[in-house]
């Protein structure tokens, strides 16, 4: 989901909050292991998040360019 077509789809608080989502989610993978529930939970958002990414346009994905910092 690029930036522009979340825009059209979903407002701008909106967009900010699935960004939110899915920073945290990136900050739970990297806080707990892989067999925890939490980063399992997390790791199936991401890639909810990415695979929309996958099928729109392939040049500015907002989802693939995140620095998580902080926890869930």
């Amino acid at each position: 989901m690029t930036t522009q077509i979340a825009h059209r789809a979903f407002g701008p608080k909106q967009v900010e909050q699935l960004r939110e989502i899915y920073d945290r989610a990136r900050a739970v993978t990297t806080r707990y292991p892989e067999s925890h529930v939490a980063n399992k939970a997390a790791r199936k958002l991401i890639d909810a998040f990415e695979a929309a990414a996958r099928k729109e346009e392939a040049s500015e994905r907002w989802l693939s360019k995140v620095d998580p910092q902080g926890n869930a």
